[in-house]
């Protein structure tokens, strides 16, 4: 099975669940959420505040900075609706434009919102890694437009490639915000960029932290688990007090903290597990029992397909 084709069934679970869960969630409005003087969040994981609603809602947490001259966005979301949405709430918080615009990765639930923000403020320049704006341009785009909206009956999302490519390390002004843009390598993708607001100590962690969620479980094939472990732990060494997960409630250094101790009990148990001559199913079943305090995180039922691609990399290290 091809990346893609693994990606795709992957993404029709997590929306299959969406459609069964909006079935039971009030219509409530999806709002911002302040988390320093000039940034704000939609906790779209929260779904008591922001219910899953197919491709109307966000399932992440698309997060702007209000500058000086303008706002900055990270990670518009998952549609054409979704970015509306988004620029919707920066129009009742402010009227300034929005100028810049950055996507952490390739992962659809993530960036999609590109074009609404395009179709409002057509001079918005929207930056990624160039290795994402690559694989988007390799076929990634229309795939991850067709994974998360093909069945959508309403106006179409295209997905719009962002216009000026980052390297990370990068230290940037944009609209009288400090940006200091972070590439750890190989980690949760091959291209994750975290966003630094130095002056307000946070960070915007992409799909590099999530919570309550099993790292990397929709996409596992795109993920080198010891890199996302190692770019966890480096997040604890930033002079940052709050960080943002791409899903889940922002917190402080806990937040990282409490997912790099999972990962790595995850991954040392499929190594040790690997080396007893267990099958990844057999680690599956061991796995799900020893880590039981996590059994409430989203996904942990499927923790097998996170394993499965652990036991690769274990033994392709191993050789």
């Amino acid at each position: 099975m091809s990346v893609l084709d693994a990606s795709r069934l992957a993404l029709k679970a997590v929306w299959l669940l969406s459609a069964s869960a909006a079935a039971f969630a009030a219509e409530v409005e999806c709002d911002l959420r302040q988390v320093t003087d000039r940034i704000h969040v939609i906790v779209g994981s929260d779904h008591q505040t922001c219910p899953i609603k197919a491709v109307e809602h966000p399932l992440t947490n698309p997060g702007i900075v209000v500058g000086d001259a303008g706002v900055i966005v990270i990670d518009p979301g998952s549609s054409l609706q979704v970015g509306r949405l988004v620029m919707d709430r920066i129009e009742g918080l402010t009227d300034k434009p929005v100028v810049a615009v950055f996507n952490t990765h390739i992962h659809g639930l993530y960036w999609l919102g590109n074009q609404a923000v395009k179709e409002r403020y057509p001079d918005a320049v929207i930056h990624a890694h160039e290795r994402m704006i690559a694989r988007i341009r390799s076929g990634e785009g229309a795939f991850w437009v067709e994974a998360i909206t093909g069945g959508h009956e309403g106006d179409a999302t295209d997905y719009v490639v962002p216009d000026v490519g980052l390297k990370g390390g990068e230290i940037l002004s944009i609209a009288g915000i400090r940006l200091h843009i972070h590439h750890p390598g190989h980690a949760h993708t091959d291209h994750d960029l975290y966003v630094e607001v130095p002056d307000e100590r946070t960070v915007f962690l992409g799909g590099l932290v999530v919570e309550p969620e099993v790292p990397s479980q929709g996409v596992p094939q795109d993920a080198d688990f010891e890199g996302q472990i190692s770019a966890t732990r480096e997040l604890l060494d930033l002079a940052v007090e709050r960080y943002i997960p791409g899903r889940g409630e922002p917190a402080g250094k806990e937040l990282p903290t409490r997912a790099v101790a999972f990962l790595e009990a995850l991954y040392e148990g499929t190594n040790r597990y690997y080396e007893q001559d267990l099958a990844d199913y057999e680690i599956t079943e061991r796995l799900k029992a020893d880590l039981s305090d996590y059994e409430r995180w989203y996904d942990f039922g499927q923790l097998g397909a996170v394993i499965s691609e652990m036991y690769l990399q274990v033994e392709a290290a191993s050789l």
